[in-house]
C-alpha cells in the first residue's frame, strides 16, 4: 500500500470512531483532524469535505462488520442456522459490553441523521446495508440447500426481516439504554428461523 494510502486509512480509522461516539453534525473535521493527529489542513488532502470523509467511514464500518460476520456465519463447525443465532448472540454480548448501550450500529445512526439531508450519504448507506447482509443470505442458503429451511422460504424476505428487526432493536436499545430490546430480539429470532425450519 503507498503511503498516501496508508494515511488516508489512518485518518478514516480514527475519526470513524470520533464520528462513531458523537454523530455527524457533532463532529467537526477539526476533531478528525485532532482524532488522527494531523493540521486540520491536511485532511482536505485526503476528502473533499466532512461528507466525503463520512462516506468512507461509512466503508470502512462496512468491510469490518463484512469480516466479522463472514468468520461466524461461514464457518462450517455450527450448522448455518446455529451461526446466525451465535453471531448474534455475539453481537449482544458485545454491545452489553461496551459503550453503556450508545453506540449502536453507525451506518443505522448516520442514517438516521443524515439520509433526509445528504443523498450521497442516503445512497452509500443502502449499498453498505445490502453488502453487510450478504454473509447472512449465503447462510440462508446453505441451510436451504442443506434441507434445514423449507424450499418455500422467500430468503431475501428473511434477510430482510431479520436486518430490520435487529436494526429497530438498536434504536430502541440506545433510546432505553438497556439490552432488553436486544433480548427480545434475540427471542424474535429463534421463533423466526424455527417457523422457516423443516421440523
Amino acid at each position: 500500500m503507498k503511503r498516501r494510502d496508508e494515511n488516508k486509512q489512518h485518518i478514516i480509522r480514527k475519526g470513524l470512531k470520533a464520528l462513531y461516539q458523537k454523530g455527524y453534525n457533532a463532529t467537526g473535521v477539526q476533531e478528525i483532524a485532532n482524532a488522527a493527529e494531523i493540521p486540520k489542513g491536511s485532511f482536505y488532502n485526503y476528502f473533499k469535505n466532512k461528507e466525503d470523509f463520512a462516506v468512507e467511514a461509512m466503508r470502512l464500518f462496512t468491510e469490518r462488520e463484512l469480516e466479522m460476520m463472514s468468520q461466524v456465519l461461514l464457518d462450517d463447525n455450527l450448522p448455518p442456522l446455529e451461526r446466525i443465532k451465535q453471531l448474534y448472540r455475539n453481537k449482544i454480548e458485545y454491545l452489553s459490553s461496551k459503550g453503556a448501550f450508545s453506540l449502536g450500529c453507525f451506518l443505522c445512526n448516520i442514517t438516521l441523521e443524515m439520509a433526509d439531508v445528504s443523498e450521497t450519504i442516503s445512497i452509500e448507506a443502502a449499498r453498505c446495508f445490502k453488502r453487510e447482509y450478504a454473509p447472512l443470505l449465503t447462510c440462508l442458503e446453505q441451510a436451504q440447500e442443506e434441507g434445514s429451511l423449507t424450499a418455500s422460504t422467500n430468503l431475501d424476505r428473511l434477510v430482510s426481516l431479520i436486518r430490520n428487526c435487529w436494526l429497530g432493536a438498536l434504536v430502541i436499545m440506545k433510546a432505553n439504554k438497556s439490552a432488553q430490546p436486544l433480548d427480545e430480539f434475540q427471542v424474535l429470532l429463534d421463533e423466526m428461523l424455527k417457523n422457516a425450519s423443516i421440523s
